[in-house]
């Protein structure tokens, strides 16, 4: 019953009604209250300021989101030129974020029933409180009225869309980051924003979310907007565009149709998980991958990616390190959440994540810090608890901070099977696997190879201690495995960004 309540109150929230009915209710209290305090009359021009006050909150509340959605542009930008393009002011802030002052009007009734009631001689000083509260509702609907109506007649919408337009002709885009994620999944495209500006070319995001536009304040490089299949298919696109998926979409559809894009799948981490091998990759051109593990995911897949569509081009996102790792000896635990699926053993949090970070803490001479994933806990409550209780140990990575910047510092890694594996392997450090399923060494090489060059930690933590002596110095006996497996995986990590910019030459002709 609670969790129902919750949910009808933040649809209500999200229509803008929770105020109106809150204020509906105020205003019937009102009303009953006048009932037994004033005359008939007054009590029936009360029920009609009461009844005022109420329609004029729920109409103000419409008329903001409506305003709010004539804003939010068929096509949205940010860091394009648009020439002379210029939306019509701010609407003002006390219309748009009331902040209390919708209550207004309702003090204004209630402080004229309350004059009424301390006697006859403050009698026309209740009748101006009500004329008050009424004159404050009606100006409030008419001024948000009166601006709905200006930006109307100003054609923002068409105009916005001309104008983007226009910019993107001008930029004549030569590689689009398209990306149809939400909010929570930014990770995946931003960990594309270097090595694409690395490239010197001429790029340009799309995105799908205005959510997703509005916390892209750190884009290097012009961004794009729309949540309409029809306005993407309408953007003036160059006749060869390379066009980088970051991840798979119903939505990457709308620039899939495009005749001018070149699809090229990136994806968002190089891993045994199956979406690395996903039968979606099936629409692109080409799949781009991190080294000829990649490659063979999709041939032992058999799901339909020609071989010679597949381009192995290491990760550039993560350049060899020049610098040292922390000291004392840093060790991080990196698990992955929960996953889409219903696989319990998908994150090693609700296993061994407390006890292994207990371990952690009270081994002596080494710092322990903690580095989830963006989605932890997001589906399943026994993930969620186990996050939260070694954040409260520990605390966490701040999640801005680059897997890149975590992976430096660190001189050991211990993670899920993910990609942090290929994006921890360029530094050639040890690092470590939960077999929470109780594999074995031979089980998880054979379903997992991207194990084969670390330490596997077993459900009652064993291994960990052979982790920490590899860590502080003493023996590693996974040194000539992990850098097989680098040259696999990755192949030689150093090219990386040169093998990306070869690619990107190749499909754009130089």
């Amino acid at each position: 019953m609670i969790d129902t309540a919750q949910a009808v109150r933040s649809r209500l929230d999200q229509v803008g009604l929770e105020t109106a009915i809150l204020v509906a209710v105020a205003c019937l209290g009102i009303t009953a209250l006048s009932g037994r305090v004033g005359t008939a009359g007054f009590t029936a021009a009360v029920a009609v300021v009461a009844a005022l006050v109420a329609v004029s909150t729920a109409a103000a509340d419409r008329l903001r989101a409506l305003l709010t959605r004539m804003r939010r542009t068929p096509l949205r930008s940010r860091n394009l030129p648009l020439a002379d393009f210029r939306p019509p002011r701010l609407p003002p802030r006390l219309l748009m974020e009331p902040a209390g002052a919708e209550w207004l009007p309702v003090a204004a009734l209630l402080a004229g029933v309350l004059v009424w009631r301390s006697g006859t001689a403050h009698h026309g000083v209740a009748i101006a409180l009500l004329v008050v509260s009424a004159g404050l509702a009606v100006a409030r609907v008419t001024g948000l009225a009166a601006l709905l109506a200006r930006d109307h007649r100003s054609k923002l919408r068409t105009r916005a869309v001309a104008a983007v337009s226009q910019a993107v002709a001008q930029l004549a885009p030569d590689v689009l980051l398209y990306f149809s994620g939400s909010v929570e999944e930014l990770y995946q495209l931003r960990m594309w924003f270097e090595p694409v500006a690395r490239l010197g070319r001429r790029p340009l995001v799309v995105v799908r979310s205005d959510a997703a536009m509005d916390e892209l304040h750190d884009a290097p490089f012009p961004v794009i907007s729309s949540v309409y299949n029809g306005t993407i298919a309408a953007l003036p696109l160059p006749a060869k565009v390379l066009t980088l998926f970051p991840t798979h979409s119903g939505n990457n559809l709308s620039m899939l149709r495009r005749p001018e894009t070149y699809c090229v799948f990136i994806g968002h981490g190089d891993s045994d998980k199956p979406d690395s091998a996903n039968p979606y990759a099936r629409v692109y051109d080409e799949v781009w991958v991190a080294g000829p593990l990649g490659r063979r995911r999709y041939a032992d897949a058999a799901i339909g990616v020609r071989n010679d569509a597949v381009h192995e081009i290491g990760r550039p996102q993560f350049l060899v390190p020049a610098e040292a790792p922390a000291k004392p000896p840093l060790i991080v635990y990196a698990p992955t959440w929960e996953g889409w699926g219903d696989d319990p053993h998908h994150s090693s949090l609700p296993h061994v994540g407390e006890a292994l970070v207990d371990a952690l803490l009270a081994t002596p001479g080494v710092q322990v810090r903690y580095r989830p994933h963006p989605l932890t806990g997001r589906r399943d409550p026994a993930v969620r608890k186990a996050h939260e209780a070694i954040v409260r140990r520990i605390g966490r990575v701040p999640a801005e901070e680059p897997m890149a910047v975590t992976a430096a510092a660190a001189s050991a890694l211990v993670c899920d099977v993910s990609s942090v594996v290929s994006e921890y392997l360029p530094y050639d450090r040890p690092y470590a696997v939960p077999d929470t399923r109780g594999l074995g060494r031979r089980g998880m090489t054979r379903s997992y190879p991207s194990t084969s060059g670390g330490f596997l930690i077993g459900a009652d933590l064993a291994g960990l201690d052979a982790l920490v002596a590899a860590t502080t110095g003493r023996r590693d006996p996974t040194k000539r495995a992990r850098r097989a497996l680098i040259a696999d995986a990755l192949g030689d990590p150093s090219t990386s960004q040169e093998r990306f910019a070869a690619a990107v030459a190749r499909v754009l002709g130089g």
